[in-house]
């Protein structure tokens, strides 16, 4: 293997490192088509108030097979979020608020 090759393996360890530093959580949001970004950053807000990290980066990713909506994945263990499970816990806190 080259030191060139090596490069990309360099850059995903760093970016590793420096989310646990910086408490950032990194999330795949899988859509059918394009997000726009107010929509990716109500997203990324409610995501971070789901799993508790201090910051929420995203990274987005085109599904043609999802029928409508998004699904979240976040965390080592791959958890999911869909966009159902968001309103429901939604009309939970906002249930809990009254």
């Amino acid at each position: 293997m080259k030191r060139v090759d090596l490069i990309k393996e360099i850059a995903a360890e760093f970016e590793l490192i420096a989310n646990r530093l910086s408490e950032t959580e990194v999330a795949t949001v899988a859509s059918v088509v394009e997000l726009e970004p107010q929509h990716l950053a109500e997203v990324a807000k409610r995501a971070q108030k789901l799993t508790g990290p201090k910051n929420v980066k995203l990274k987005t990713v085109i599904d043609k097979s999802l029928l409508a909506g998004i699904i979240i994945r976040y965390g080592n263990s791959g958890s999911k979020l869909s966009l159902i499970t968001l309103r429901l816990l939604n009309v939970v806190c906002e249930f809990k608020n009254y």
